[in-house]
């Protein structure tokens, strides 16, 4: 027997709506409102970001873009990736039909946590994915920290219990 996860309707409703004021939210973002070309001021690339030990990776999809329209900058403490994916021209007396690909500018900011080391920001674009590597700084990287036995002798037990090892094992020898 499948379990399923139960859902308020209204949950669902609520959703959607977002979902709708989200895709009104970016048409209007358009540098070109009004604009007759199709599809314009309709694109936000999605964006995925991970962490490991070392480092941030930010993806961000933008097939179609080439690099020389793409600028990314940091700016108080933010990641800043702005870009254009400009439409198929049409060419003669041909007229679209149908549109469902977006196009426009867009702006993604991402607040950066502050052990980010802004000098050694790298950035790549391969197969329509921009990757965003945001280097950890050394000093500020977690670490582990051993936890001693209070009920230990003061600081120098160590030492005379590493002595006193050292005595039996030239004993034994």
């Amino acid at each position: 027997m499948a379990i399923i996860r139960y859902q308020a309707p209204l949950l669902n409703l609520q959703h959607e709506i977002n979902r709708m004021f989200e895709e009104f939210d970016r048409a209007m973002e358009s540098e070109h409102p009004g604009s007759p070309h199709p599809g314009a001021g309709m694109f936000r690339p999605a964006v995925d970001v991970h962490e490991d030990a070392d480092a941030y990776v930010v993806h961000v999809e933008v097939p179609g873009v080439p690099r020389e329209n793409l600028d990314i900058a940091m700016h108080d403490g933010a990641l800043l990736i702005r870009g254009r994916k400009e439409s198929a021209s049409q060419s003669g007396e041909a007229r679209f039909r149908r549109v469902e690909r977006s196009y426009g500018t867009f702006a993604r900011a991402l607040q950066l946590p502050r052990n980010v080391d802004p000098e050694r920001i790298s950035a790549s674009l391969n197969d329509g994915v921009l990757e965003v590597r945001l280097p950890k700084h050394e000093e500020l990287k977690p670490r582990r920290i051993a936890i001693g036995d209070t009920r230990e002798a003061p600081s120098d037990a160590p030492a005379e219990a590493q002595a006193a090892q050292a005595e039996q094992a030239e004993a034994n020898a």
